[in-house]
């Protein structure tokens, strides 16, 4: 038993040094590691220099185009210092004692407006948009195609261009600028609502006419018209009592003709074939065999004109001009107006029984007194 207990103890012993001998070896490398710690602590870190990043250029958001009102202000700002109030010491037609008009020659002081703005009066005042205020002179007045022509004793005026009343389509954005009620140099915007119409009252021979919902109001009458390129397109006349959105204006090409005929011959005078047309219907067009979608049927000739020399009937149908489609009903209209002003002939393509004719006519200037004489 005493063997037994003494080798248990050195077993104990002998465990007990090597527990003893592994801690101590063990707090030896905990030393160490904890060493070399603080030595790695203390050396300098070496710097790592940090790539830039490259910078991508956000592209530029582009500058938005004017919007369909703003691009209307160089526009007016240009035109409309040639647009001038013109005040009567007698009242107007309809109780004004003003209206509008329009600078066309700047160095001679001349100014186109609507005759109904001078009648009766024996002094007219034209206001410039800058306030100065001229005595006019009366140069020629038409009444049938109500205009005048007018002349300050000013020049080095600012004047408007004028451009095509052709070009306009319905739809196109037209602005008038004028005087409505004495408000001098308003403006209002509005479309082409139609071409080609007619006024008709006794004495005054307005066709052609621009319709358009621009607001135009008492005094308006004899401004401007003016389309999207800057450009004097007709002159306002009109408009229609009791309706809204219902005015017209003189095309320019009418009151372009109209200013050269007074300057040059004291009276107006139109180019003329001396016909009435109308669009021949559809059930005319299919019945007669007419070899054209759209074409003009003449329904009178005026005797001692150029159609009645050239040998058109009543009866014929225009079925091309200058070798192009017949277009609409202003077609003919135009191709006269055009015609005229060069000094050259219209060639008519007719459908007449069965055939087509072929007819050279030249318009002929026509003072509108005479025409009206005939009616």
């Amino acid at each position: 038993m005493r063997e037994r207990s003494a080798w248990r103890e050195i077993l104990l012993w002998l465990l007990g040094v090597l527990v003893g001998a592994s801690l101590v070896n063990l707090g030896r490398w905990m030393g160490r590691q904890e060493v070399q710690l603080q030595q790695s602590q203390n050396q300098p870190v070496e710097f790592q220099p940090v790539s830039t990043p490259k910078i991508e250029r956000v592209p530029e958001i582009p500058t938005a185009p004017p919007s369909a009102v703003d691009f209307w202000v160089p526009i007016v700002e240009k035109v409309g210092k040639a647009v001038v109030s013109i005040e009567s010491e007698e009242p107007l037609p309809g109780g004004q004692n003003a209206g509008s008009g329009i600078i066309f020659d700047g160095k001679r002081g001349l100014i186109v407006t609507n005759y109904h703005v001078t009648e009766n009066s024996r002094n007219l005042t034209v206001i410039l948009k800058d306030g100065r205020r001229f005595k006019a002179k009366v140069l020629g007045s038409e009444p049938h195609v109500d205009i005048a022509v007018l002349q300050i004793p000013a020049n080095d005026l600012p004047e408007a261009k004028f451009g095509s009343s052709e070009e306009l389509k319905e739809g196109s954005w037209v602005i008038a600028i004028g005087n409505p009620f004495g408000f001098s140099n308003s403006v209002t915007v509005g479309v082409v609502s139609a071409k080609g119409r007619s006024l008709r009252d006794e004495g005054v021979f307005l066709d052609d006419l621009i319709q358009t919902d621009a607001a135009i109001n008492p005094g308006n009458s004899g401004g401007a018209l003016v389309n999207s390129k800057g450009e004097v397109v007709g002159i306002n006349v009109a408009m229609r009592p009791g309706a809204q959105g219902i005015a017209f204006a003189i095309p320019i090409e009418a009151v372009r003709d109209a200013v050269e005929q007074l300057l040059q011959h004291k009276e107006v005078r139109i180019p003329m074939l001396g016909v009435s047309y109308e669009m021949l219907p559809e059930d005319e067009r299919e019945r007669m065999g007419v070899p054209s979608e759209r074409a003009l049927i003449i329904r009178g000739i005026t005797p001692g004109l150029p159609a009645e020399r050239a040998g058109i009937k009543v009866g014929d149908v225009i079925i091309a001009l200058n070798g192009k489609p017949i277009d609409n009903a202003n077609h003919l209209r135009y191709e006269v107006r055009r015609a005229a002003r060069s000094n050259q002939p219209v060639n008519l393509r007719l459908f007449r029984k069965g055939e087509i004719v072929e007819i050279v006519v030249k318009p002929e200037w026509v003072p509108i007194r005479q025409l009206l004489r005939q009616r």
